[in-house]
């Protein structure tokens, strides 16, 4: 009883005796029998109490004791392979502890054992987490439905985008083509790639598409914000070029319809139009000044129908490059196709690499290249067909037009079959122009068949074309292939 007042668990006798006051002795047998009701309740729940923590404990003495039997259980081999001699194969190893055998008896192809298996059984999926999850494969696959039109249109400008930053211009405008194509309004499309559309069809020439795309997502009063000026720009330009071209063909249209022109006339014409002020005389509300670079290419076409020397049109090509920055796409090929036909490799090579860093994809300026080597004093189909294995993997296989100066290539070395097999590969492709016709008439002729020369020659005369007087002479026997190859007539 000293114990459980000491511990707290009893209150303390007061010693009363000194006070006089009455002692137990002198209780009432009610009071008495009270006090001691308390005393055993007291006692019982002291009881319980002891009895819970030795609960308590046992059951932790037993959890321990559990856990270490299952690790000592998992650390066993199994009597099959109960010694340290005889080692458990490699493909039958538990594929979770790699340490026990499989549990065979669930099949031969059960991956685990039987300690993880049972260990895997304690710690099932709850079906909270099942949800959890399911929940989150339908918002992840409902998230792909919704952003695919988004991701599909970022994907297609950043294949175009790397393109257009490749010098692919072409590839470029085609995969954004469909890019522009789906979207409805100016706000849909990305401004970086309709900055890198607008600007790839000025590289190439197609000023009068772009202004077109311009007009169709901005507003005029759009066009009059400072940060819309190059876009402003293009139209205006399109629109310049565009009665530029109006102007020219009008001093021009005798000599381009075929008609006799008086040569120096048409040149003094056209030199007067650089001269000429369209908005002043209120011939146009936007162009200033008809473009030169123009006027001056129209003078070269002119010169080449005149047949003047190669030289003379050369120089004609070189002042237009002089004063045609930005402008290449007017007459750089030609430029290239000239120098190519007088075998000055200097001026292909600048123009063959000044073409490519416009475009990549410039199929007329390995062709051209290709061209030098025929026009050789000493022709070399070697580096012709080399040429045109470059086109070949920079083009791609949509573009065959470098067959055409490898079929030439193939008549310079004396193979004919193979000629004729790149010609006909043109034509497969649909490249049905006039040279090409011509060159597969002079190879079917080479291979002794006459048929090919008699169907070409029915081809263009239904398009008001003549076989090449050189594939006619050829066939009388009159003119060699190697004549015709050194010819600058560009007839094949």
């Amino acid at each position: 009883m000293d114990e459980l007042k000491k511990d707290g668990l009893l209150p303390e006798e007061e010693d009363n005796t000194a006070s006089g006051e009455m002692t137990e002795d002198f209780l009432s047998d009610e009071e008495a029998s009270e006090e001691k009701e308390e005393l055993y309740e007291e006692l019982e729940n002291i009881r319980d109490m002891f009895q819970q923590e030795l609960d308590r404990a046992s059951a932790e003495e037993y959890e321990d004791g559990m856990l270490i039997q299952e690790l000592e259980n998992h650390d066993e081999l199994s009597e099959e392979y109960d010694t340290d001699e005889q080692e458990i194969p490699p493909e039958d190893l538990c594929q979770c502890c790699e340490e026990k055998i499989r549990f065979k008896e669930l099949g031969d192809d059960y991956p685990y054992c039987e300690d993880c298996r049972n260990a895997m059984k304690k710690y099932p999926l709850r079906k909270s987490g099942i949800l959890a999850a399911l929940i989150a494969v339908i918002l992840f696959l409902a998230s792909i439905y919704i952003s695919y039109p988004y991701l599909n249109d970022a994907m297609t400008v950043a294949d175009a985008s790397a393109n257009y930053k490749s010098g692919n211009i072409m590839s470029a405008l085609q995969t954004y083509y469909s890019y522009f194509n789906g979207a409805k309004s100016a706000e849909k499309i990305s401004n970086r790639a309709f900055s890198e559309i607008i600007a790839g069809y000025n590289k190439l020439g197609y000023q009068a598409n772009g202004a077109e795309l311009i007009n169709v997502y901005y507003t005029e009063d759009q066009l009059k914000r400072p940060w819309n000026k190059k876009y402003a720009d293009t139209v205006k330009e399109a629109t310049v070029l565009t009665e530029t071209y109006e102007a020219v063909s009008e001093v021009t249209a005798d000599a381009l319809s075929g008609k006799d022109f008086d040569f120096d006339k048409v040149m003094a014409e056209l030199d007067a139009l650089k001269e000429a002020k369209p908005l002043e005389e209120g011939k146009s509300q936007v162009t200033e000044k008809y473009n030169e670079v123009f006027i001056e290419y129209y003078k070269f076409v002119l010169m080449s129908i005149k047949e003047k020397p190669l030289s003379e049109q050369l120089d004609q090509l070189k002042y237009i490059d002089s004063i045609g920055a930005g402008q290449e796409w007017v007459y750089l090929s030609n430029y290239c196709a000239t120098a190519a036909r007088l075998g000055d490799e200097e001026a292909v090579n600048y123009s063959f690499d000044k073409l490519l860093e416009i475009n990549k994809e410039d199929n007329t300026a390995y062709i051209s290249k290709a061209s030098l080597y025929r026009f050789m004093e000493n022709p070399d189909a070697d580096k012709m067909i080399a040429v045109c294995e470059e086109a070949k993997a920079a083009l791609g296989a949509s573009d065959v037009s470098y067959k055409h100066p490898l079929a030439i290539a193939y008549l310079i070395k004396g193979e004919g079959a193979l000629a004729l097999e790149e010609i006909k590969g043109l034509f497969s492709a649909g490249n049905y122009t006039v040279q090409n016709c011509n060159l597969y008439a002079l190879v079917g002729l080479y291979n002794g068949d006459k048929e090919i020369y008699e169907d070409m020659k029915e081809l263009l005369s239904g398009y008001g074309y003549e076989i090449s007087e050189l594939v006619t002479q050829y066939k009388k026997g009159k003119i060699t292939i190697e004549e015709i190859i050194k010819d600058q007539g560009g007839d094949i």
